[in-house]
């Protein structure tokens, strides 16, 4: 009879879970949006941005990610990659307490040479804590938290694609 009883429960839960429209995390699209092209093309950049945008954009239902520009619908070109590591604070004694790191990204999304929208730039930073005492962990830290950073503007480009329009040319304007 217990395991009756733990068995409902358990059912009962789950459930519950999926009446309110619960989904384990990275199991649904990112965009909240559906993206306004078939197919897409990654292109230009160092790389290391560009394995986070692929695995994003591979979760995307109906999208395929394609090897050449020329099967591909629309190319999305990242212009350019800059990272920075800036002092935050300075204890009493004049050493670095902490420090700002800056990740910038700039992309751009056309279709036959032409622009399909505006120039896309995120900007994403974090903190990172300085300690003498702990300098192998910290850079261990760092390599992390600059991952963590290239996934979340990846993330947010995938975003401001779903919000464009759904014909290339439209507002298509240099970000300021």
């Amino acid at each position: 009879m217990t395991r009756f009883i733990r068995w409902l429960a358990l059912a009962a839960l789950a459930f519950s879970l999926a009446a309110c429209g619960f989904q384990l995390r990275g199991t649904a699209g990112s965009a909240v949006h559906k993206l306004p092209f078939a197919s897409v093309y990654l292109a230009g950049g160092d790389g290391s941005i560009k394995p986070y945008l692929r695995t994003i954009l591979k979760r995307q239902r109906d999208l395929a990610v394609t090897v050449s520009a020329k099967e591909a619908e629309a190319v999305l070109t990242i212009a350019e990659e800059k990272v920075s590591k800036d002092i935050l604070t300075i204890n009493t004694v004049g050493k670095v307490n902490e420090y700002q790191l800056i990740y910038r990204v700039m992309a751009r999304l056309s279709r036959g040479g032409e622009a399909w929208g505006p120039d896309m730039t995120v900007i994403v930073r974090r903190t990172l804590g300085y300690s003498d005492s702990a300098i192998l962990g910290k850079e261990q830290e760092e390599t992390l938290l600059w991952n963590d950073m290239r996934r979340d503007a990846a993330e947010q480009l995938v975003t401001r694609l779903s919000y464009l329009p759904a014909t290339p040319g439209e507002h298509a304007s240099p970000q300021p």
